[in-house]
């Protein structure tokens, strides 16, 4: 019996867990230049490397302002919109929600990579497509990669993928039942 997920996002042209995992690792070696053995450094990618190789600079919001939006990219204006509490949680690697705030902004960085033209943002209407057609698992699974190379997690146990890559539990979870399943 296979598991229906849920579509949460835009249609967009489809792409492979496959595709989306080897640009995933090009973007983390050749683009970022990050050794696949350590943990990609957020902060710094947001700081710098975003405005002054791609152009996108960002900008912190209330969270009264941004609501239940984490963050938010719109590659056609080259600006990142950030929650604070994300944003401060990203700074500060003791916070409990570090591991999302990283999560959450390499999704948005998937979204700049791999969805040009669109405002995306996770308040939209949801159509009836195909989940490799669907803007938000795509950059879900940018961002998995991006954090958790797939080579680089196999034979790792849940909490050694966690610690390894500075990931959420539930992120190294779903990157360890992936992985323990035979996917990517």
């Amino acid at each position: 019996m296979s598991v229906q997920r849920q579509l949460r996002g835009f249609q967009v042209p489809p792409l492979s867990t496959e595709k989306i995992n080897r640009v995933a690792i090009n973007c983390r070696k050749k683009l970022f230049g990050f050794n696949e053995n350590e943990p990609v450094d957020l902060w710094d990618l947001v700081e710098r490397f975003l405005p002054e190789k791609l152009g996108i600079n960002y900008d912190i919001r209330e969270v009264e302002i941004m609501q239940d939006i984490e963050a938010a990219v719109n590659p056609d204006k080259g600006e990142l919109l950030i929650r604070e509490d994300v944003y401060l949680a990203l700074t500060d690697p003791t916070s409990y929600g570090h591991g999302r705030a990283r999560f959450t902004l390499a999704h948005e960085i998937g979204h700049l990579i791999l969805h040009e033209g669109v405002t995306l943002n996770r308040q939209v209407k949801v159509k009836n497509h195909k989940i490799y057609e669907d803007s938000e698992w795509q950059a879900d699974t940018f961002s998995a990669e991006l954090l958790m190379p797939s080579h680089m997690c196999r034979g790792l146990s849940l909490e050694e993928i966690q610690t390894k890559f500075v990931v959420s539990y539930s992120a190294a979870k779903n990157k360890f039942e992936t992985l323990s399943k035979g996917g990517f």
